[in-house]
């Protein structure tokens, strides 16, 4: 824990019962006034490099103890999904889960699906009202989640770095004989009181897959981690613990790893045309289509995949991007759309996206460009 730094956890408020909740929808709130700088930030400590001034202008909130993203974007922009909007105009925030009490944040006007992400940031217009931005979404503009909170989980990820797989799953309560397990079922695991675990702390379940290759480069680009459920810890001794899995994506196994349970945030999009053979090229961030979630060999409508684009490349949930093929590899001009992906979970290096609508299959080494 990193409470001797006063470090937040910027989760998104779900109400979860038992198993996988469906999160309760957030009453609608009126946006609220933000800071106008110029202001200069005092000296703090942070994990970030945070920005010392902030720009004549330029609409901003200085984090509180107890402050999230979620909150934040439903107090400034009217609506708790649009929380990638804030991180999106934030660079400096390497990881949206920690922001850190007087770090500034610039808050954005409202823009549904981060379609600034891949380029430079840009303040506020100087005849802008300074007493508070104009955050209303158009009439015309329709929101829609791009999944549901389980599909997210159950996606996955890549990794691009080592985790830690100390903290496992031993066995069952019922004989040492079984090795797999699943919804209600009741498990021990290798840590207790000794390691900080306590009764109730929700626990996310993990395995290591394959190692999946860059298709452009050759070189290993990460280690793909499989989310297998979440389990809820009921009883606690000094050395182990005895939990209840709470929900399985597929079977649970002796030897998972656990790790603390972070709550997904399920990113909205806008709904517009979708890209097609007439769509130019947008000119923003670009990169690969690395794996086909689940172990699959192609994607298509409803399908996730990973990207070898993260928050090191801009990219933010919700993001739309264009998935195309180069059909005549020597000519760029030429390219064949396969259809079109929305961002849903974001690491520095990768993010898992929704492949939202196909006219044919989607594979490893297709290309994806930030619409």
């Amino acid at each position: 824990m990193r409470s001797n730094r006063n470090a937040l956890l910027c989760g998104a408020a779900l109400v979860l019962a038992a198993g996988f909740a469906q999160a309760q929808e957030p009453e609608a709130a009126a946006p609220a006034a933000a800071k106008v700088g110029p202001a200069t930030i005092a000296p703090h400590w942070s994990k970030y490099t945070y920005p010392e001034s902030v720009a004549e202008g330029a609409a901003y909130h200085l984090i509180e103890k107890g402050d999230t993203l979620w909150d934040l974007a439903n107090r400034y922009l009217g609506s708790p999904y649009l929380w990638p909007q804030i991180w999106d105009q934030n660079k400096y925030v390497t990881d949206a889960h920690w922001i850190y009490p007087g770090d500034p944040l610039l808050l954005p006007a409202l823009d549904v699906v981060a379609g600034s992400a891949g380029q430079g940031g840009e303040g506020m217009d100087e005849d802008e009202d300074e007493q508070a931005p104009v955050v209303e979404a158009a009439p015309e503009t329709v929101l829609y989640p791009i999944s549901e909170e389980f599909s997210i989980f159950c996606a996955g990820g890549l990794s691009t770095a080592a985790e830690d797989q100390g903290f496992t799953i031993l066995g069952s309560e019922e004989t040492r004989a079984r090795m797999t397990f699943a919804d209600r079922d009741i498990v021990y695991v290798n840590k207790g009181a000794a390691a900080g675990v306590r009764a109730g702390d929700v626990y996310s379940i993990h395995r290591p897959g394959t190692k999946v290759m860059h298709p452009k480069t050759g070189k290993l680009f990460g280690t793909r981690i499989d989310n297998i459920g979440r389990l809820r810890v009921i009883l606690v001794q000094e050395r182990s613990a005895t939990a209840v899995i709470e929900a399985a994506c597929q079977e649970v196994q002796v030897g998972d790893y656990l790790k603390p349970n972070e709550p997904i945030n399920v990113p909205l999009a806008v709904r517009r045309d979708p890209a097609d053979r007439m769509t130019p090229p947008s000119g923003k961030a670009d990169g690969y289509v690395v794996e086909i979630g689940l172990g699959g060999v192609a994607a298509a409508t409803g399908n996730m995949l990973t990207i070898d684009m993260g928050s090191a490349a801009g990219v933010a949930p919700g993001n739309l991007l264009v998935a195309y093929r180069l059909t005549h590899p020597g000519d760029a001009s030429q390219r064949y759309v396969l259809g079109e992906v929305a961002v849903v979970a974001v690491r520095e290096k990768s993010a898992t996206a929704k492949v939202v609508y196909s006219t044919d299959i989607i594979e490893a080494g297709d290309r994806v460009e930030l619409r």
